[in-house]
């Protein structure tokens, strides 16, 4: 005879005379446990997805607002012609100088489309985020959180 814990598990392993396993109920019981916990984590990283979305729509639009900032201050521009849509951050807003690589002038924003088209008025703030380069949609309440 077995003592301890091992032997107390192996006795009950064994069931009674000619049983071994689990019983139907039980393997339900256990599937139905997974399925409420699966169900949980699904829901709370749809949540997570959702929120990273909106933070990175966030920091995007303040990279090009504060882009857009340090180059109106370093050509001493009180305005700048207003853009439509565009993701193409080599538009020049006051017609001369690009928002990055300019010979002679310093970099204000990646060399990259942005992920999100922005449009901007004469005094050079951003008014609308709409579709970017890579289709992608803002997320609705980006504008609004900022």
């Amino acid at each position: 005879m077995q003592g301890g814990l091992y032997g107390y598990f192996v006795r009950n392993l064994k069931g009674k005379k000619g049983q071994s396993g689990f019983t139907l109920i039980e393997l339900l019981v256990v599937v139905t446990i997974l399925g409420v916990l699966a169900a949980i984590v699904t829901l709370s990283l749809v949540g997570l997805t959702s929120n990273a979305q909106l933070k990175a729509c966030q920091q995007e639009y303040k990279v090009v607002q504060a882009g857009l900032d340090s180059y109106m201050a370093f050509f001493n521009l009180d305005t700048v012609t207003g853009a439509g849509p565009t993701s193409d951050m080599s538009t020049k807003p006051d017609g001369i100088h690009p928002l990055y690589n300019a010979v002679g002038t310093p970099t204000f924003i990646r060399n990259t489309p942005t992920n999100f088209a922005y449009t901007w008025d004469g005094n050079g703030r951003i008014t609308a985020i709409s579709i970017g380069a890579g289709n992608q949609q803002p997320p609705t309440n980006c504008v609004a959180q900022i």
